[in-house]
């Protein structure tokens, strides 16, 4: 008898906080900033009726039986303090799901950063090799600190990652990165083009790429990655149902710890409200995942058994169709508003 070969799903969430202000982080924060209504509103949801923030994803994930891997970004902490960080990496590792690294140099602007590298702009691949091993040791210290387990796993920010990450990555002992992402120009700019488009994970530098998963969007056409903030339910399903047919080795779902709250109502001194469409996609996928545990996976990287192990040849992007565009288009509108 043939042993079905379940396709792996990774779903990612990053998480991270931006300050209510207009003009950072090229103009730095004060240090006496107070961020506390930031980390209630990126990380927990806010007060509103409806808080759906990280506990919530959480309640939702663990409800349908399924993983996912937080990439926080530790160096807020910086401004913050420490308390923060420990409470949120509390928050996930109470539900067991795991923790990866996620770094945006923004923070370097904040003068409580006096003793990391200088900020050379929001790309983390503005900076030379060493400034950005120097910016991971330091988030996986926080990170230890915080009691976040073994980081095993990283994601730039704005995916903003190029060959060198990965050679920085392998000083830390890092084995899995996350950083590529076909939609996005920032992302390894000194990648060959055929590369950067992979459906698949592949070893560079010594480390394995493992890519944000996208799908060829019509119209326009081009890659549109599978974020929950991006994609409809229906193309998640198409998307899902080509990996598996195809069988392919896994696919990276991508989400924000803060997907689910109108934080661009942040400067108004009111309650957070939360964006109940976008909250009832991720729902619905939880639901879906759940019901095909025959076919789908989900993972943590700390659960890779070995070498990833794909086939280019069946490595094409899914097609999505005019209808299913034209349906995402709608959602979009109606979610400025629910």
């Amino acid at each position: 008898m043939v042993a079905v070969r379940m396709l792996k799903v990774f779903i990612t969430v990053d998480t991270e906080i931006w300050p209510n202000a207009s003009k950072w982080p090229w103009t730095p924060l004060a240090a006496d900033r107070d961020l506390a209504r930031e980390i209630d509103w990126y990380f927990y949801g806010g007060k509103g009726k409806e808080p759906r923030g990280v506990p919530y994803q959480l309640r939702m994930l663990a409800d349908a039986g399924l993983k996912a891997t937080y990439f926080v970004d530790p160096l807020f902490a910086t401004a913050t303090g420490a308390p923060p960080l420990r409470d949120l990496v509390s928050t996930i590792r109470a539900h067991k799901q795991e923790i990866g690294l996620h770094v945006h140099p923004e923070w370097l602007t904040d003068p409580r950063c006096e003793a990391l590298p200088k900020f050379s702009g929001p790309i983390l691949h503005r900076y030379e090799q060493k400034d950005q091993y120097e910016l991971m040791r330091v988030g996986l210290e926080r990170l230890r600190d915080a009691n976040a387990g073994t980081i095993g796993s990283f994601r730039a920010g704005s995916w903003g990652a190029d060959l060198s990450t990965l050679r920085a990555l392998r000083q830390t002992g890092i084995r899995y990165d996350s950083s590529l992402n076909a939609r996005f120009r920032s992302s390894f700019p000194d990648m060959p083009a055929a590369i950067r488009e992979s459906t698949q994970p592949l070893q560079l530098e010594g480390v394995w790429e493992v890519p944000v998963t996208s799908f060829i969007d019509r119209p326009p056409g081009g890659r549109r990655p599978l974020h929950v903030c991006a994609a409809s339910l229906a193309e998640f399903r198409t998307v899902l149902e080509h990996a598996a047919d195809s069988r392919w080795f896994g696919v990276v779902i991508v989400m924000h710890s803060f997907e689910f709250v109108r934080v661009n109502q942040l400067h108004q001194r009111r309650g957070a409200a939360s964006q109940r469409l976008l909250a009832h996609r991720f729902e619905g996928l939880c639901t879906y995942l759940a019901t095909n545990t025959d076919r789908f996976q989900t993972c943590h990287f700390s659960d890779l058994d070995g070498d990833p192990v794909s086939d280019p040849s069946n490595a094409a992007p899914a097609t999505s169709s005019y209808t299913r565009t034209a349906s995402r288009y709608l959602q979009q509108a109606v979610s400025r508003i629910y």
